[in-house]
C-alpha cells in the first residue's frame, strides 16, 4: 500500500510569532533562496495576538550558515525569534491513489503511538504524510509504520 521514506539529516526550523501580515513569508523565503537554500514542509499556524508561527524543513548541512540568516531575518520582520530542532526524523508514508486519508492517519497516529512516538508536526496531502518525531523513537517508528502500512 505505501511507500516509507525515513530522513534524519533534518531540522526543524520555526519563526516564532511573526506578525500575521502579507509579506512575512515572502520576506523569509526570498532572504533562504538567496541562498539556494531547499526547504520542505512549509506549515504555518496562526495564533492569538496578530501573531503566527511559520516552519520548515531543511538539511543539516546547512544549519550553521542558517541559524545567523535565520535570526537577522526574523528580527527584520519583527518575529520573537527563531527555533531550531536537530534532534528529529522525517518519516514520509507515501500512499497509494485512494486511500481513505481519515483511516490511513488513524493509522499512523496508532503505529507511532504504539512505540511511544510523539508527533511534533505533521504535514497531510493526498499523496503522502510527513511525520517529524523525536531522533529517540525515530527508528521504532520507522518500524511501527512498515508493520502497519506493508505487513513486515
Amino acid at each position: 500500500m505505501s511507500n516509507i521514506n525515513f530522513n534524519d539529516q533534518c531540522v526543524h526550523v520555526v519563526f516564532l510569532g511573526l506578525p500575521n501580515v502579507p509579506g512575512i513569508a515572502a520576506e523569509i523565503f526570498s532572504a533562504l533562496s538567496e541562498h539556494s537554500v531547499s526547504v520542505s514542509m512549509v506549515t504555518q499556524n496562526t495564533m492569538r495576538g496578530g501573531r503566527s508561527d511559520l516552519s520548515f524543513l531543511l538539511s543539516k548541512d546547512r544549519l550553521d550558515e542558517m541559524i545567523p540568516l535565520c535570526r537577522e531575518v526574523s528580527e527584520k520582520v519583527g518575529g520573537q525569534g527563531v527555533s531550531f530542532a536537530t534532534e528529529v526524523a522525517a518519516i514520509t508514508v507515501n500512499l497509494q491513489s485512494g486511500a481513505n486519508s481519515a483511516d490511513t492517519l488513524a493509522k499512523i497516529f496508532k503505529a507511532l503511538a504504539s512505540v511511544n512516538a510523539n508527533i511534533e508536526i505533521i504535514n497531510s496531502t493526498l499523496e503522502s504524510a510527513i511525520c517529524i518525531v523525536s531522533l529517540t523513537r525515530a527508528r521504532e517508528g520507522l518500524e511501527a509504520l512498515e508493520k502497519a502500512f506493508d505487513g513486515r
